[in-house]
C-alpha cells in the first residue's frame, strides 16, 4: 500500500494573516496556500470560527452602502486650500 505524504499543517497565525490579507474566499488566496488552509479548516475549530467571522463581516460590509460625501464638499476643500496659500 502506497503512503501519501501528509501536507504540513498551517499555523493558525499564518491562517489569520492570510485571512486578513485575502479575505474569506479561499479561492482568492494564492494557490500555494489554499490546500494547507483547507487542511487546517478540517482540523481546527478555531480556524473554522475565524473563517465564519470573516465571512459574516464581509457580508455585513457588502450589505451596507458606502456613505456619500455631502454635495460640494470637494469644492469647499479646494477653495479652503487655495485661500490658505
Amino acid at each position: 500500500m502506497e503512503m501519501v505524504a501528509a501536507m504540513p499543517l498551517m499555523a493558525i497565525e499564518k491562517f489569520d494573516a492570510l485571512l486578513d490579507q485575502h479575505g474569506p474566499n479561499l479561492e482568492k488566496w494564492p494557490l500555494t496556500e489554499q490546500g494547507q488552509a483547507r487542511e487546517l479548516l478540517k482540523m481546527s475549530s478555531a480556524a473554522r470560527t475565524r473563517l465564519k467571522e470573516e465571512q459574516a463581516l464581509s457580508a455585513l460590509l457588502s450589505a451596507c452602502p458606502a456613505p456619500k460625501a455631502p454635495v460640494g464638499l470637494a469644492a469647499r476643500i479646494v477653495k479652503k486650500a487655495r485661500e490658505s496659500n
